[in-house]
């Protein structure tokens, strides 16, 4: 059973067995939501902060899936934080997408996954 590290707690957690958080307003890519499989609607935003506004470890990660046939969930980034994507792409294409967020630098992101 593959395992990993949990960036938040220290603890030892089975990769499979991550948090599931489901998301129906706007929130912001925070160590609450680290490591966790984020179940979306349409319609929402995911903002991506400055590190000295909103702390986030490095390498913290975040996978997405949007449920929702309504919309299109937009990754947003804050002012000096590059936000690195194909095509310059930050939604996710609809219903049954889903993407990977991971930080990779102090206030640079990258972004993986069925984009628009």
């Amino acid at each position: 059973v593959p395992i990993s590290a949990s960036l938040v707690t220290g603890e030892t957690i089975v990769r499979s067995q991550r948090p599931i958080t489901t998301h129906t307003a706007n929130f912001t890519a925070s160590m609450d939501y680290i490591g966790g499989y984020n179940r979306v609607s349409g319609d929402l935003t995911c903002s991506i902060l400055p590190t000295a506004t909103y702390a986030v470890a490095m390498g913290a990660e975040f996978d997405f899936f949007q449920t929702s046939s309504a919309g299109y969930m937009l990754f947003e980034s804050g002012s000096g934080v590059t936000l690195n994507s194909k095509n310059n792409n930050l939604n996710l294409s609809g219903q049954f997408s889903s993407a990977t967020l991971k930080k990779v630098g102090s206030d640079e992101w990258d972004l993986m996954g069925d984009l628009t």
